[in-house]
């Protein structure tokens, strides 16, 4: 019996040893923007709005008569920009973002991560608009801010 425990205790020392060998496979990048809704004294201000991203009416549904002071948004990584219609107060306001897509190798076992980067506005309605990030990733805590 102290036999099969010393071969399983080996065992066991060599799966965890050989551990720093597998790669991890979790992304580290993000596709969401992130935007900040604010009042005219630079405070949070909830604002109730419907969604709709173009050409992708179908992204949005969660985001019908949805109030909220901070959006995060997917951007498309299959494109190098992505145009959000937001309908709110009678208004519908348009956002169009660009961005650079680059696809990054993890390791030859996890394939490629894409990031987005140097984010602009390619147009927009909102009259005062400012991106405070241009980097897309998750430790960036808001990318736009819009004053309402």
């Amino acid at each position: 019996m102290k036999h099969w425990f010393k071969i399983l205790a080996i065992f066991n020392l060599g799966l965890i040893l050989n551990c720093g060998d597998v790669p991890t496979c979790i992304p580290t990048e993000s596709n969401l923007v992130k935007i900040a809704f604010l009042d005219d004294e630079g405070k949070s201000k909830p604002l109730t709005f419907t969604l709709r991203a173009l050409d992708r009416e179908d992204l949005f549904l969660d985001y019908t008569d949805t109030t909220l002071s901070k959006l995060v948004l997917p951007l498309n990584g299959s494109s190098n920009t992505t145009t959000f219609v937001i309908d709110h107060d009678a208004i519908s306001d348009t956002l169009g973002l660009s961005y650079d897509v680059v696809a990054q190798l993890i390791s030859p076992e996890c394939g490629l991560e894409i990031a987005l980067s140097e984010l602009d506005t390619t147009s927009t309605t909102f009259e005062n608009l400012r991106i405070l990030e241009n980097i897309i990733h998750e430790d960036v805590n808001t990318n736009i801010e819009i004053t309402l």
